[in-house]
């Protein structure tokens, strides 16, 4: 809530899932450009006379979070250590590798892969050195494990402990949910989670929430629900938050607060974008609480083993609170029941806010890099924020929304410009949130830009998401050697309603535009996102090679993506996004002994029912990892 600073100007103070901000006194002011293409701008400013206090808050943070990497890290498997020499035998071994394709029988050794063959060529290979066979996947496939380059722990964590009403049926830990469309649906099952409850003071937490299929949503509406009980309502993107009047009294917000900012509306309880961010931290504090937030973490890593993921990424650290999410991301990984690796890309955006300078937010990423362990890797990539959130319609967009609503940028275009140059300086490999056609523009500008200033060749830059974008901007891509983490799952879900609700059927049917890519000749990864889409890589990769919409038809079926392409999305490709490509992703000497292991074979079935084949479980650092029954 706002309160008076000494010198008598109003003072905010909010965390979101993406970071923490603080507006202060008046001494340096910063315009902020909030809506793209209009005049309209705020004027924020920070006292100077707090920039000490900070600082030296900031090195203890980082003293603390260095203490409990270290600590914890002690503690972390990280697979098999033993000297023995085991083979895995298979049906077949899919390796990614163009030197030797397939293969039946790979030998791995501490962790790491040691020869690869058939069972004959291995063991010759081998020569004297003992050697022990493991049958169990005789007759199943292997591939490399799968990597989800961009997964979000904290807010899975966070979702996973809601109630989930959403248009999608989501698999959780706890069951299957059920389907809900319609205005009068989702209001309707809004009151049967408030009469499941006895408590008037318990909260009931919601999240799935998408105007095109549920209609709009206000406080008015929730109010009717209940005004005794609080009720929060988290948008499908998480970049929208819906409040009831009880709710807003709870956590202490005020009108004024609402009012002084341009992306949020005191009489229907909605803060949007910044706005979520800016404003929404007490309601951050209670969803991402120690207790709720290790039991969804737990829950998480159920899901992320029953993808078959051995790597996934936090595209975008810290999202909340560093050490929070670092101690409670190690006492995860201690439980010995989560068997994946977790790689950390730090979040320039929270960094600027946090530090209110685009080199000292680079000297803090790189200050980051030493908290790296086995399990828990910190990469030298870093993350920072364009346009909107393709669920909420946010994004920029170069021909008008059909209802004439525009898109909202996450970052000014001078903030974007002011990170990305004090990260290219350094040597960062840089990945770019943005959406839509004309945030795209924006972006690729700057980084021409930074590429004719300071060139530097083969720097890893990887555009996130990529929901939807023009011809002439996939051959830009290759000239520019810019490559694609795409969420291939925006078809399924979204072109069926985007082609009435502010698209039109012919930009609908473009979304997710891989065929192009391809045809272009960008590399090109998938990513759930997740919660944005489920944590599973193979339903992934059937989206992108059939274009198949919940609606049962296909969409723009120019856009099929190959299916060795899809294969390689979700495993090579993946581990090059986040420059890990000599590590993971494929099966090959002397790379980590990571597999994900299917009861069916990709390049054998059909690939209409990819999102079908089972998966048995993996292999981690050698170790194999069955799925427990469900």
């Amino acid at each position: 809530m706002p309160e008076s600073t000494s010198c008598g100007s109003i003072q905010f103070e909010g965390s979101s899932g993406l970071r923490e901000t603080r507006f202060r006194c008046p001494s340096r002011p910063i315009r902020r450009r909030i809506r793209g293409g209009d005049s309209e701008s705020i004027r924020l400013s920070y006292a100077s006379c707090q920039v000490k206090k900070r600082l030296g808050r900031a090195r203890l943070a980082f003293v603390a979070l260095a203490t409990v990497a270290f600590l914890l890290s002690f503690t972390c498997w990280s697979g098999s250590n033993s000297s023995a020499v085991r083979i895995f035998t298979a049906r077949k071994v899919h390796t990614l590798e163009p030197s030797v394709p397939e293969a039946t029988a790979v030998a791995v050794q501490a962790g790491k892969i040691l020869a690869l063959g058939s069972l004959e060529s291995v063991q010759k290979q081998l020569g004297e050195i003992p050697s022990e066979v493991d049958s169990r996947f005789a007759d199943k496939i292997l591939l490399p494990g799968f990597i989800d380059p961009h997964l979000h722990p904290s807010l899975g964590a966070t979702i996973l402990n809601m109630d989930i009403v959403s248009a999608m049926e989501w698999a959780t830990p706890r069951g299957r949910t059920q389907a809900v469309r319609g205005r009068e649906g989702f209001l309707g099952r809004l009151r049967e989670l408030d009469r499941e409850r006895s408590e008037d003071d318990d909260w009931l937490l919601v999240w799935g929430y998408h105007e095109p299929y549920h209609g709009a949503l206000s406080r008015t509406d929730l109010d009717a629900i209940s005004t005794q009980r609080p009720i929060f309502v988290w948008q499908r993107s998480v970049h929208e938050m819906f409040f009831n009047s009880r709710a807003l009294e709870t956590l202490g917000m005020e009108r004024q607060a609402f009012d002084a900012h341009p992306q949020a509306n005191w009489e229907t309880g909605h803060l949007w974008e910044t706005a979520s961010f800016d404003l929404g931290g007490p309601m951050v504090r209670i969803l991402a609480s120690p207790g709720r937030y290790l039991e969804g973490l737990s829950m998480l890593s159920q899901v992320i083993h029953r993808g078959g993921l051995t790597t996934v990424a936090e595209q975008g650290f810290p999202q909340i609170n560093a050490l929070a999410e670092l101690t409670l991301l190690h006492l995860e990984l201690r439980r010995g029941e989560a068997p994946y690796r977790i790689v950390l890309v730090p979040n320039a955006m929270y960094l600027l806010r946090e530090h209110e300078d685009a080199t000292a937010a680079e000297r803090a990423a790189a200050r980051l890099l030493w908290l790296s362990t086995d399990r828990v890797r910190v990469v030298e990539h870093a993350k920072y924020y364009a346009d909107g959130a393709f669920f909420s319609q946010r994004m920029q967009m170069s021909e008008p929304y059909l209802d004439g609503h525009h898109g909202e940028w996450m970052m000014t275009p001078q903030e974007q410009e002011a990170v990305l140059e004090a990260f290219w300086k350094k040597g960062w490999g840089i990945h770019v949130h943005v959406n839509g056609d004309a945030g795209l523009d924006l972006v690729l500008d700057q980084i021409e830009a930074q590429q004719r200033a300071h060139p530097s060749p083969g720097r890893r830059i990887v555009l996130e998401h990529y929901g939807y974008a023009r011809e002439d901007q996939h051959q830009r891509l290759a000239r520019m050697g810019v490559e694609v983490s795409n969420n291939a799952y925006y078809t399924h879900e979204l072109a069926p309603i985007y082609h009435e609700h502010g698209f039109g059927p012919e930009r609908a049917a473009d979304i997710s535009p891989l065929g192009g890519l391809e045809r272009a000749g960008v590399p090109v990864s998938f990513h759930s996102d997740y919660p944005m889409a489920p944590a599973e890589p193979l339903r992934l990769a059937w989206v992108a090679v059939n274009r198949i919409g919940s609606d049962g038809r296909v969409w723009g079926a120019d856009q099929k993506l190959s299916t060795d392409r899809a294969v390689r999305a979700i495993t090579v490709e993946a581990a090059r996004s986040l420059g890990l490509e000599e590590e993971i992703g494929s099966i090959r000497p002397g790379k980590r002994a990571d597999f994900t292991v299917l009861e069916a074979d990709p390049y054998e079935v059909d690939p209409a029912t990819w999102k079908d084949i089972p998966v048995w479980g993996t292999v981690l650092g050698g170790v194999p990892q069955p799925i427990p029954p469900n």
